[in-house]
C-alpha cells in the first residue's frame, strides 16, 4: 500500500512528540516493542489535529567496559560513554522525517500545506552531556543533518537544534512510574526554515506569505509519561507533551497555534 510508508512516518512523528528520549537506567539487556494510539498536530504550530498509529521499539545492552548501547524507533541510535558518573556523554544518530506537503493520518489525507512541496528525510548526527543528580538528569543535546537540505527552491544547507533541560523518573508506587521532561529548543535559522518559513516558489503556490525566520529559540517543551507495570513484561504506558512556540516561530504563515498539545496510550511487551 502506498499509504503505508507516510502512516508509518506520521506514526514517528507523533511519538517523537510525547517520548521522553534518555538514556535507560536499565542494568540488563532488553527488548521492548508496543504499540497504540497517538493524537496531536501535524507538525509543531499547526491548528490541525490527527490521530496516527503509536509504535515503539526499542533495544537496550549494558555493556562492563564500553557503556550502553540503545536502538530505538523512532529515536535511533544512542551509545552512551563509559567511566564518566555522574557526568555522562552519549553519541547520537537519529532521523528526521522532513514533512509532506500531503500528510496522511488514520482518518484521511490533510492538504493544508499542498503548494509547499516535500521537505526530504535525513540522517541526524549529534551527542549529549548529562548530570545525574538525586531528582533527575541535566542535558544538553544537539544534532545535525548529515546533509545539506532543499525545500521550496531553496538551499537550506544543514539544519541543526540544540535542546536543554531536565529530566526525572519517579516511582509513584511499585508499578507505578511517572516521568517527566522540561526542556527548551534552539534552531539555527536553516532549521527554522524547515520548519516554519516560506520561500518565495512556495508563496508563489500557496496562500502563505513570504517568511525567512531567523535562528533563535523556537520552543519550550514540557512531556509527562505515566507507565503501569501491569505483568512483569507487559505494561502500559501513556502521556501527554505540551510546546509554546517563541520567537521567529509565532510569527510564521503556516503557524496556526502558538501553543500546542499531543497525548499517547501505548501497550508495550519487554522481553
Amino acid at each position: 500500500m502506498k499509504i503505508a510508508p507516510k502512516l508509518i512516518a506520521g506514526a514517528a512523528l507523533a511519538l517523537a512528540m510525547t517520548v521522553p528520549a534518555h538514556a535507560d537506567d536499565s542494568q540488563e539487556p532488553s527488548v521492548t516493542v508496543g504499540g497504540g494510539l497517538a493524537v496531536g498536530p501535524l507538525y509543531e504550530g499547526s491548528s490541525h489535529y490527527a490521530a496516527f498509529p503509536s509504535l515503539k521499539l526499542k533495544a537496550v545492552l549494558p555493556t562492563e567496559n564500553w557503556g550502553q548501547f540503545t536502538a530505538a524507533f523512532p529515536e535511533g541510535l544512542r551509545w552512551d560513554l563509559p567511566g564518566l558518573a555522574p557526568f555522562g556523554v552519549a553519541l547520537l544518530l537519529g532521523y528526521d522525517q522532513g514533512r509532506k506537503e500531503r500528510i496522511h493520518t488514520l482518518g484521511g489525507r490533510d492538504d493544508y500545506l499542498k503548494g509547499m512541496g516535500n521537505l526530504d528525510s535525513t540522517a541526524l548526527v549529534g551527542a549529549e552531556v548529562y548530570w545525574m543528580l538525586p531528582a533527575g538528569r541535566l542535558f544538553v543535546r544537539g544534532l545535525q543533518a548529515a546533509d545539506n537540505r532543499d525545500y521550496g527552491g531553496e538551499n537550506l544547507g544543514r539544519t541543526r537544534y540544540l535542546e536543554a533541560g531536565f529530566a526525572s523518573a519517579y516511582a509513584l508506587s511499585s508499578t507505578l512510574t511517572l516521568d517527566s521532561t522540561l526542556y527548551g529548543t534552539w534552531s539555527n535559522d536553516n532549521d527554522m526554515m524547515a520548519r516554519f518559513g516560506v520561500t518565495a516558489q512556495q508563496a508563489a503556490r500557496t496562500g502563505f506569505e513570504q517568511y525567512h525566520p531567523g535562528g533563535g529559540m523556537r520552543d519550550v517543551t514540557l512531556k509527562l509519561g505515566l507507565t503501569w507495570q501491569w505483568q512483569p513484561q507487559l505494561a502500559l504506558e501513556g502521556g501527554i507533551k505540551t510546546y509554546a512556540l517563541v520567537s521567529d516561530a509565532r510569527n510564521s504563515p503556516l503557524t496556526g497555534e502558538n501553543v500546542g498539545a499531543g497525548a499517547y496510550l501505548n501497550a508495550l511487551y519487554r522481553f
